[in-house]
């Protein structure tokens, strides 16, 4: 297996620590270089760094992101477990790291050389890497410095295809939040084109688009309103974050849409994914300030309403398809905003604010999937179709 002298510790154009290098033995799998070994504790969190997503970014965007916010609970849980435990903890569990340049390595050390200007990629395990720093900086446990921790290290100067790694490890070996996983899917898409995508994972792309507009656009309805893949928490907690509903609900319910738009060949002028989200966002917009027009008040206090929640996101998304739509397209209507409120105007269900009101409202009941559906139908009666 050909190796690679280190750089020497003048070389002017990288950094090296001769006095840290990580104990590792050469491998490959399908044409990757991979690099397995230990690492004191010390050294893993000084030479690697994490990556994580900015919701400022569009989800595209070549500076993207892809990591998940870390939660401090997960954090000082791990690190008490390793200061309680002290020299006799086991923690055998490898992180998965990423190099975005050739690695050098000591053969004669069989050592992987280390430069401090050059960190390692966390692709899985930033809760435990972030952990040990816990324990050994905030904590002051300089002794766990020296546990000896497993890792696996992937050469990997495609960014992208480094982004794809955790998605695989972690969106199907494990769980992680689907919106994650689809922001990636969307960056992949535009780095690498279209065909990069199965076609069964299209509408994710296209519906990532469209939400990321929805709640960056000031003149939406649901402007800084979506719990996005690198905030915390969970909707309407106490953080002072103002978010009232995921992404993943908000494009599990309007997969329809893209679906209905699709079949129906309202989307074959578009080029690519990109424009496809932007006529999927032209009707999101104009039917979503429609409901804003007929019904103000939920809009005024969302958390104090579910209009804006999963009741309403679901049942009113399957009224657009199922009713609205195909009345207005019948019809020869444009998919506008006065031409929504001319079928929404009459209803007594969704322009009673009391109705969608969290605390005792009627649509504030229905708190299941079946559910969504039956306040579906309770609303498709109400909603007449124009001529």
């Amino acid at each position: 297996m050909t190796t690679h002298a280190p750089i020497s510790p003048t070389s002017p154009i990288r950094r090296y620590d001769p006095s840290r290098g990580l104990k590792a033995i050469p491998a490959s799998q399908s044409g990757k270089r991979l690099y397995v070994g230990v690492a004191n504790a010390g050294d893993l969190v000084r030479y690697t760094k994490v990556d994580p997503y900015n919701s400022n970014l569009a989800p595209d965007d070549p500076n993207q992101g892809y990591q998940r916010p870390p939660e401090r609970s997960r954090i000082t849980r791990i690190g008490s477990y390793l200061i309680h435990n002290g020299s006799s903890t086991l923690f055998p569990t490898a992180v998965l790291l990423a190099a975005r340049h050739e690695l050098e390595y000591n053969p004669t050390r069989s050592e992987v050389v280390l430069y401090p200007d050059e960190p390692l990629q966390v692709v899985d395990g930033q809760h435990r890497i972030a952990g040990l720093r816990y324990a050994i900086e905030e904590k002051n446990r300089a002794d766990l410095a020296e546990l000896e921790i497993p890792f696996v290290i992937m050469e990997e100067p495609d960014r992208i295809e480094e982004m794809n790694q955790f998605r695989v490890v972690n969106g199907t070996a494990k769980s992680v939040r689907t919106d994650l996983v689809n922001a990636i899917l969307t960056a992949t898409a535009a780095a690498r084109g279209e065909e990069a995508i199965k076609d069964s994972d299209r509408w994710k792309v296209v519906a990532t688009r469209a939400i990321d507009t929805l709640n960056k656009e000031p003149n939406s309805p649901w402007y800084g309103l979506i719990l996005m893949p690198d905030d915390a928490g969970s909707p309407n907690s106490k953080d002072g974050t103002g978010k009232i509903v995921r992404a993943t609900s908000f494009m599990t319910s309007i997969k329809p849409v893209y679906e209905f738009l699709r079949k129906f060949n309202f989307l074959t002028k578009c080029n690519n994914t990109e424009e496809e989200a932007a006529e999927v966002y032209k009707v999101l917009a104009s039917y979503w300030k429609a409901l804003q027009l007929v019904v103000p008040e939920p809009f005024e206090e969302p958390n104090k309403h579910v209009i804006q929640k999963t009741p309403g996101l679901f049942s009113l998304h399957k009224l657009l398809v199922a009713d609205l739509l195909p009345n207005m397209f019948r019809g020869h209507r444009e998919w506008t905003t006065e031409n929504f409120v001319e079928f929404l105007q009459d209803s007594p269900e969704i322009t009673e604010a009391n109705f969608w009101h969290i605390a005792g409202g009627h649509a504030s009941s229905y708190g299941s999937m079946k559910g969504f559906d039956e306040l579906y139908k309770l609303l498709s009666y109400s909603v007449e179709p124009k001529p």
